[in-house]
């Protein structure tokens, strides 16, 4: 194996999966009621591209992801007969057993408008699946 190689390989050890990920891996592209978003790099902020071509902004730096379900595709849940899905952001983690903040937030499609809840922080690194909470506490019903 080269240098180069082992050095990435660390750099990936070190910085959390998500911060090595390649984004082509990453869910950037979703379908909520119908509606085609994609995420994108907006002066390295995270937005969402909507079908109008119009961008909403989000609360996050990019890379950003919509959070996954348990087989690794977007998860969109639907509460009140609204569907909603949850963007995520991981700061890695600078030194081993740092930890890594990980915002995010959600977006719903409610009477034919997208809407955006507040931004959530909280300590965590990696992937993992999210409580409904998560994609329905954070709006005002």
């Amino acid at each position: 194996m080269s240098t180069a190689i082992k050095t990435a390989a660390i750099g990936c050890l070190l910085f959390s999966l998500n911060a090595c990920a390649d984004s082509q891996t990453m869910a950037i592209q979703a379908n909520l009621g119908g509606q085609a978003l994609k995420l994108v790099d907006a002066q390295g902020q995270c937005a969402v591209l909507k079908p109008d071509n119009t961008q909403l902004a989000l609360g996050m730096e990019w890379p950003c992801q919509f959070s996954p379900d348990r087989k690794g595709q977007v998860r969109v849940e639907v509460f009140k007969s609204v569907p909603i899905v949850l963007v995520e952001h991981t700061d890695p983690e600078k030194t081993p057993g740092a930890g890594c903040l990980t915002k995010s937030q959600a977006i719903r499609l409610r009477s034919g408008v997208l809407e955006t809840s507040s931004v959530n922080q909280s300590a965590m690194c990696g992937r993992g699946v999210q409580d409904q909470k998560m994609f329905v506490g954070m709006f005002r019903w």
